[in-house]
């Protein structure tokens, strides 16, 4: 009996914890990742090619698989869009922008797409 309701709490525990999002008392949190880095070098990342433009595909598909597991009724943010058009998305935001970060970028893809994603099924 006591292992049940151990194993019922610690469920409730994990959903209750799935949606919560933490930050400091100014809505302040720490960015990892070349999601901290410039959109001009992550434009001419993505202009030599090689393991540093391959850093920033990883950094913006783990920004992606994210926002899909902890936007609400997201099953994927992109809706009909590809990664590649997503990566065109952010190139033609980054040249709009030079001087914003990649996680500005993407945070800013996720208000444009949000309203069109792909609803959970």
């Amino acid at each position: 009996m006591i292992k049940a309701v151990t194993l019922w709490g610690a469920l409730l525990l994990s959903l209750s914890a799935q949606n919560a999002y933490s930050a400091d008392k100014n809505g302040r949190y720490w960015i990892y990742g070349v999601g901290r880095q410039v959109c001009e070098t992550y434009l001419e990342a993505r202009n030599n090619g090689g393991f540093s433009e391959i850093s920033y595909k990883n950094w913006i598909s783990g920004y992606l698989t994210a926002s899909n597991r902890s936007s609400g009724d997201t099953y994927n943010l992109l809706g009909d869009t590809d990664f590649q058009g997503a990566l065109s998305w952010i190139d033609m935001y980054c040249r709009k922008n030079p001087k914003n970060t990649i996680y500005m970028a993407m945070a800013n893809l996720n208000a444009v797409y949000y309203p069109n994603r792909k609803k959970l099924k």
